[in-house]
């Protein structure tokens, strides 16, 4: 654990990933976190390199801290399983629009003669494909 503690945070449900506010602490803990940006970058005279490395580094810290809470974050069976039944619905549907984003790309430079598709798509279809392939054989040597 790095500053924040899950207990001052919730799984969010309803509004994407991540976490939600839970207590008055999980409050004026972002509240800190994200007024410390502006303050460093605002109060100091620092060039345009040193402001993008305090930037990164703030990022880091924040992502790293919110990955802890969330991993950390208490959950009985009955969530857990509604979180994996969420987290699947959510990769169906993030995979079915990237398939036919990419189709719709592929048919619309076709019928003007030209060879294009946005690699990001295929690298995130890519991506997806390898991360199940890799977590079906990594649970099917477990059992």
């Amino acid at each position: 654990m790095i500053i924040a503690k899950p207990e001052w945070f919730s799984r969010r449900k309803y509004t994407g990933w991540g976490v939600s506010i839970r207590t008055w602490q999980g409050a004026v803990y972002l509240a800190g976190v994200m007024a410390a940006l502006p303050i460093l970058l605002y109060i100091f005279s620092w060039s345009t390199e040193a402001m993008i490395t305090v930037t990164v580094i703030w990022l880091v810290f924040l992502l790293v801290d919110m990955v802890d809470v969330m991993r950390n974050l208490k959950k009985d069976e009955r969530e857990a399983t509604h979180e994996a039944i969420a987290e699947r619905n959510a990769a169906w549907g993030m995979m079915l629009v990237l398939v036919i984003g990419l189709f719709v790309e592929l048919l619309y430079y076709a019928l003007q003669q030209k060879i294009y598709f946005d690699p990001v798509i295929v690298i995130a279809l890519a991506v997806g494909v390898i991360a199940k392939s890799v977590t079906n054989y990594r649970l099917e040597r477990l059992n």
